[in-house]
């Protein structure tokens, strides 16, 4: 294009190919990824301001989080997601192989720090060895913006926790020709990840493939793009395709097990200091006891909890709405009508806040969709953040 020409917005949108509808297996891999990571939010959200009793429960806590804001940067740009509204459905695995790569490595930093049985001095020695890599990576990494005065002060850190090693009784008994390959700061594990995956539930024959073809794309080597063009028109150019469909169906799979497993381990940590919060009662009978006060137009507001408060609104001689309002900053997270003919509905609900349930069990989009078929019952759970459907 030349003089006043320009690619518009409406070009983009006439040169996207926006294809096919996506199979079946991958906008079934999408749904549970969505429900897994509202599910480990949920997990997360209970566990947030409770001490942690040991370095490994800390660790856990951040790692988990680490994990879990991944999940949600993976779950937004996935095609075709919920939570992310888009003028085009942009299809690049390439980009999602870079964060479950990043995913495989903290779920195998949180089994090896926070969830596999070692003594306590193998601990101090696991923890004290990532200290002195991480010492080493900001050595680096001043050294490259000349900030000598910042570079001498982390290599003074690090000769002390090369003494804390030296000192560690484990680390002493461990073969002496690994102590100098350790005490370089350029080795984080014990072990060779592949061997740590596998404690981990990874089989090494899975991690060794999947680390290969994730890294080929984080790094551009020529494996990520020699198969572009030619026989693969539509490859690594946005489009959708069966290449680009079957590996982002891999990655949000894979992703799904990597926060299972670790949300599982995370909850069992955490499960015997997490009390479920006591907040006041607002059954039916509490329910009908405000509502019946109401005249038609009128409303009120009733607080339930410390974070949560309902504004209610009596419609008409048999309905009334309901309005769940977020504390501290009132922020309306769920709408519904309560009508003693037809019974309740949900007007608007914000997705983010919520899980949902289906006779008990966590239910994806699709379940949800196929709702509309037939007779279903609504219960909300405030106090659980959960909305039940059961049908």
């Amino acid at each position: 294009m030349s003089g006043d020409e320009s690619f518009t917005m409406d070009d983009v949108l006439d040169a996207s190919n926006i294809g096919p509808e996506p199979s079946e297996e991958y906008i079934h891999a999408l749904s549970v990824l969505d429900n897994v990571v509202r599910d480990c939010m949920y997990v997360s959200k209970r566990a947030g301001g409770l001490p942690s009793p040991t370095s490994a429960h800390f660790f856990a806590s951040v790692l988990f989080t680490a994990l879990v804001t991944r999940g949600v940067s993976l779950v937004n740009l996935a095609p075709h997601s919920p939570w992310a509204s888009k003028l085009i459905e942009h299809w690049d695995y390439s980009s999602l192989t870079g964060i479950v790569r990043t995913m495989v490595e903290i779920r195998v930093a949180y089994f090896y720090l926070c969830r596999e049985q070692c003594t306590e001095d193998e601990w101090y020695c696991r923890w004290n060895l990532f200290n002195l890599h991480d010492c080493c990576s900001r050595i680096r990494l001043f050294e490259a913006l000349g900030a000598t005065e910042e570079v001498e002060g982390f290599r003074v850190q690090a000769d002390e926790l090369r003494d804390r090693l030296r000192a560690n009784s484990f680390f002493t008994n461990l073969d002496p020709k690994r102590h100098k390959k350790l005490l370089h700061g350029q080795t984080a594990y014990l072990f060779p990840l592949e061997e740590i995956a596998e404690r981990a539930g990874i089989a090494i024959g899975s991690f060794r493939w999947l680390y290969v073809l994730f890294s080929a794309h984080v790094h551009s080597l020529p494996m990520s793009f020699y198969r572009m063009g030619g026989d693969n028109p539509e490859r690594g150019r946005g489009l959708p395709s069966p290449v680009e469909e079957g590996y982002s169906t891999l990655c949000l799979s894979l992703a799904s097990v990597l926060l299972t497993a670790t949300r599982d381990e995370f909850s069992a940590l955490f499960d015997d200091m997490t009390e479920e919060p006591e907040y006041p009662t607002f059954d039916d009978e509490a329910e009908a006891e405000v509502t019946d006060a109401l005249d038609i137009g009128g409303s009120t507001i009733v607080p339930v909890s410390d974070d949560m408060k309902f504004e209610i609104q009596r419609l008409s001689e048999t309905s009334y709405q309901f309005r769940y309002l977020r504390l501290p900053g009132e922020e309306l997270v769920l709408e519904r009508v309560e009508d003693e003919e037809t019974g309740t509905s949900l007007k608007w609900f914000d997705p983010y806040y919520w899980r949902f349930l289906l006779n008990g069990k966590p239910a994806t989009e699709n379940d949800l969709s196929a709702l509309e078929d037939r007779p279903y019952m609504i219960k909300v759970d405030h106090a659980d953040a959960t909305i039940k459907f059961i049908g």
